[in-house]
């Protein structure tokens, strides 16, 4: 079992490490990486800032001490089109950063992206509001060949570095260009609901470089999500569709939301919930992948989530149980709701 195991392991290491079908980064927690799902979310804030730093670790249990890490990190701002808060329409303006590496530093991208957005109200009441948004992305990817590992240096039992792995001896480092659009609505009731639904494509720069070092093919999604309220409880039910090439991802779940807020202290909410990530199967249908349990705490203005991933079904094989975590913190300041009233639900923030 453990040689399967190993096996099945530096064949996806294999596919991560050349440019054959190459894939975007998964979050678990997908809500709070907006800028990077979706360009639109850009702004999408009812303050003036926002920054957000994410870390994921996963792998670690298949892959040993290295797996896969992430560091993440965006900021935004909202703006009025003139000169105060008290209008119809708004620019975002941010951007993101990305750290990523497989293995022992084998294969280390970084990507960094810059974002601009436009929304607006649509009614007078203020309750629907529409976004568009686009951004530019510079990616760097670099390779370290004494850390690669390949599939036909498994001798049977384990991976042997001593095996000459029979491929060339560098990789040259690349860097391309690309971008991304996105569209979100967003809807408010001022009671009982309020909720969103986004759908965004990248890698839309036609670069054949990129296409031929990186390989990354157009990725659309499709996102959406709700908050419903029962007086200090409210449920958070969320849906989104990834699709890339011949992977197709459904991450769905809900999360609890209860607000405490006593007299003459500052309100504390706790989110809680599970999530499940399904994958399309290379023989027909959709098999469920992970199990994810998020929970975290928003006091005023800043707000950490931590996830967790178990993986089920026949995945587990490969990747053991617990796959993962990761770990996001967002600080928001400046406030931009008008004396008219006006409110934007955003769903990375409560």
């Amino acid at each position: 079992m453990r040689s399967i195991k190993f096996a099945l392991v530096a064949l996806s290491l294999l596919a991560l490490l050349f440019p054959v079908k190459s894939q975007d980064l998964h979050y678990s927690q997908h809500v709070y990486n907006p800028l990077y799902y979706n360009p639109a979310f850009t702004g999408f804030i009812p303050q003036r800032a926002r920054v957000m730093l994410n870390y994921s670790d996963r792998y670690r249990q298949s892959l040993g001490d290295e797996g896969l890490r992430t560091v993440f990190g965006s900021a935004d701002v909202n703006l009025p089109v003139g000169v105060k808060y008290d209008n119809n329409k708004f620019i975002g303006i941010g951007g993101y950063f990305y750290n990523h590496k497989r293995g022992k530093d084998a294969v280390v991208d970084n990507v960094a992206a810059l974002s601009i957005a436009y929304r607006m109200w649509l009614d007078e009441n203020m309750q629907h509001s529409i976004s568009a948004g686009f951004n530019v992305s510079f990616w760097n990817r670099n390779y370290n060949y004494s850390n690669l590992q390949f599939g036909n240096q498994f001798d049977g039992i384990m991976y042997n570095p001593s095996i000459n792995s029979g491929e060339g001896s560098s990789f040259d480092p690349v860097n391309v260009v690309d971008g991304g659009l996105g569209v979100l609505y967003s809807y408010d009731s001022k009671s009982k609901f309020r909720g969103y639904v986004g759908a965004s494509i990248f890698h839309m720069v036609p670069d054949a470089l990129r296409r031929e070092a990186i390989d990354l093919p157009f990725r659309y999604n499709v996102h959406g999500g709700a908050d419903i309220s029962f007086g200090n409880l409210s449920l958070l039910p969320i849906l989104m569709f990834d699709y890339q090439r011949d992977a197709l991802e459904l991450y769905t779940g809900a999360m609890l939301k209860y607000l405490i807020k006593e007299k003459g202290s500052s309100p504390i909410t706790f989110l809680a919930g599970p999530y499940l990530r399904a994958f399309k199967d290379p023989v027909g249908g959709l098999r469920l992948y992970t199990l994810n349990a998020i929970a975290g705490v928003q006091l005023e203005e800043f707000q950490v989530l931590v996830s967790f991933d178990n993986t089920i079904s026949s995945s587990s094989v490969v990747f053991g149980g617990f796959n993962g975590f990761e770990i996001s913190f967002e600080y928001n300041f400046g406030n931009a709701v008008s004396n008219r009233g006006k409110r934007i639900y955003c769903p990375a923030w409560r």
